[in-house]
């Protein structure tokens, strides 16, 4: 085992985190879809969006249907999707036909561009600001509304967040956020983010989707007139600038939106605003058995209420009245949710890893396994990677495990440690190396 020190990343001009590097794209944008699936090693995968993460009862049941044509296996990815596993070759038109008629397809052209991110509470948290589920409809809709926008990479990422700060930290290419009341206005704006860049578009509610797709414009148009084959903002010749300016907008130096919503991705019980409960619990992983989510479709469905999935793979159930917490939570566990603040499994992901991926080298699911049952809980994020390109890894995770070659490398706190085997990582983590 080697230990070396790592150079600090540098940070963007605003404190928004490490800036992303300027990349060339040699290959087609092969992000997988419902009508466009992917071969892993395990079968075909589905990957459904689900725009603010949000998913009803009867769609968790279409899921389910969806799972019996694969292995089994459900998934939460890190953009609040769910994706399906192990599906055979034929199952094509039997996911297309069963995720439409749920509501889950509502258009072929733009199936996977529909990628929008919100705080699972969506103005319910007391630090929110104001509601988003419209905001998110609205988006989608205009999304799916505009044949040129089809065209966004599959990659492309959109967020809106709350005023609570929940999503400000997702590494969004566009996004709209909510800021206090400004200019003797008493309802809050919105200020239109590029690439993490505060602009100078502060909008109303009602011309804040519109706001955005033009930056989703803007985007696509300097992406062609500089022969660019970029999936995100930032890979751009000018970055989120040429973005900005071609909206006729600026970036603005104001402080970056606070994380001060952290809370709704603990897994446990919210009180919302309105003095109803919102019900919190991360699937270990992000993954969920077939069975689970028919069960999980059922326990929505009995308070009536719907499910909301987040980057951070934890399903919260919103609008819970107090006389159905307990139940709820019951219901949850039952299904091998984590619904405790005080687990080693908050904050801990990995890859899909050996079976499921051709490029794994390491069982990373099983190391994860290990650390969860000794790690603290409000432990540092934690993500393992069976190969370099690191599936699934949180942005600025602080602690990373990835399979480099012949090492597995564990970095954190700006030092790393080159082990040899999943177990040598393992010791190092408990040992506090790097850490310490």
């Amino acid at each position: 085992m080697t230990v070396a020190a790592n150079e600090p990343a540098a940070r963007s001009p605003l404190g928004l985190g490490p800036p992303r590097p300027l990349a060339t794209r040699a290959d087609d944008d092969r992000c997988p879809g419902v009508l466009a699936l992917h071969e892993a090693e395990d079968g075909l995968l589905a990957r459904i969006r689900l725009p603010g993460g949000r998913v009803s009862a009867d769609q968790l049941d279409a899921v389910a249907a969806l799972a019996r044509h694969g292995n089994g296996l459900v998934e939460i990815t890190s953009r609040a999707s769910l994706q399906v596993r192990g599906l055979r070759a034929e199952a094509g038109q039997t996911a297309a036909r069963v995720l439409r008629a749920a509501g889950l397809l509502p258009s072929a052209s733009h199936e996977r561009v529909r990628n929008v991110l919100a705080s699972p509470l969506a103005g319910r948290h007391p630090l929110a600001l104001a509601p988003t589920d419209q905001l998110v409809d609205e988006l989608d809709r205009g999304l799916c509304a505009d044949a040129a926008l089809g065209g966004l990479p599959g990659k492309f990422l959109f967020a809106v967040d709350d005023g609570s700060g929940a999503v400000a930290d997702q590494p969004a290419d566009v996004a709209l956020v909510v800021e206090p009341p400004a200019g003797g206005t008493p309802d809050p704006c919105l200020r239109l983010v590029v690439a993490g860049f505060p602009t100078s578009v502060r909008t109303t509610p009602s011309d804040a989707v519109a706001a955005a797709l033009d930056a989703a414009r803007a985007f696509l148009e300097v992406r062609a007139e500089s022969g660019s084959r970029a999936w995100r903002v930032w890979e751009l010749p000018g970055g989120a600038r040429s973005v900005v300016q071609r909206l006729g907008a600026d970036v603005e130096p104001v402080a970056a939106p606070g994380g001060r919503g952290g809370a709704v991705r603990i897994p446990g019980v919210c009180e919302q605003r309105d003095g109803r409960l919102a019900v919190t619990a991360l699937a270990p992983l992000g993954r969920l058995e077939r069975g689970a989510v028919s069960a999980l479709a059922a326990a929505v469905r009995r308070p009536g209420s719907e499910a909301r999935i987040s980057p951070w793979r934890t399903v919260t159930v919103v609008d819970v009245a107090r006389e159905d917490v307990e139940s709820l939570v019951r219901d949850l566990r039952r299904l091998g949710l984590v619904v405790s603040p005080d687990s080693g499994w908050q904050g801990l992901s990995a890859c899909a890893g050996l079976g499921a991926c051709a490029r794994a080298r390491v069982d990373v699911r099983a190391a994860a396994r290990g650390r969860a049952l000794v790690r603290a809980a409000g432990a540092p994020d934690e993500h393992w990677s069976a190969c370099e390109r690191r599936c699934g890894e949180p942005r600025g995770v602080p602690v990373s495990v990835v399979a480099a070659g012949e090492v597995i490398v564990v970095a954190s706190a700006g030092r790393r440690v080159e082990a040899t085997t999943a177990e040598e990582a393992l010791a190092a983590l408990a040992a506090g190396v790097p850490a310490s």
